[in-house]
């Protein structure tokens, strides 16, 4: 739909008949985006992970690991992230969520979610985790400045989880 709407762009004033196309397929993207973008509904969805329903936070780990490009889609991925943050995991999602910040890390390019994923490290974390990112930071890891930023974020939220068992 998004390329519907980049295809009629450039031809909506060359007409009237264009211009509608144009309209109806920006239309057509406004009304279908959210139902499309995320199962259930994008809106529904962050609404549920942030109830905590276990269904939506399923969804929302499966979301992450397909990890789909689309418009928009970066804006997604944080709010989930986020949500998933405070989220009650259970031990497999936590360990599905670790592998996938470790490909996050590891992929080509940086994206906006980024920094999400490194907020998210310490609420999934465990020894191993901190181990292959260790690793990936060293001086032959495969992107050392990313996994330090992840390093960085467990480093802080270790010593806050400390503080908040004092």
């Amino acid at each position: 739909m998004n390329d519907e709407v980049d295809a009629t762009l450039c031809h909506r004033n060359e007409g009237a008949a264009q211009e509608e196309r144009w309209r109806a397929a920006c239309k057509q993207f406004h009304d279908e985006y959210d139902r499309l973008a995320f199962p259930g509904g994008a809106a529904e969805g962050i609404r549920k992970l942030a109830a905590h329903d276990q269904d939506a936070i399923e969804t929302a780990v499966v979301f992450l690991e397909t990890d789909p490009l689309f418009f928009r889609s970066g804006y997604i991925k944080e709010e989930l992230i986020e949500k998933l943050r405070w989220a009650p995991l259970n031990t497999d999602q936590k360990s599905r969520l670790q592998q996938v910040i470790l490909a996050r890390i590891r992929d080509p390019k940086t994206r906006r979610e980024f920094r999400r994923y490194c907020r998210l490290a310490p609420f999934v974390t465990d020894s191993e985790f901190e181990k292959s990112i260790s690793e990936l930071a060293g001086p032959s890891g495969a992107k050392p400045k990313r996994a330090q930023w992840v390093l960085e974020h467990l480093k802080q939220g270790v010593s806050k989880q400390r503080s908040a068992k004092s």
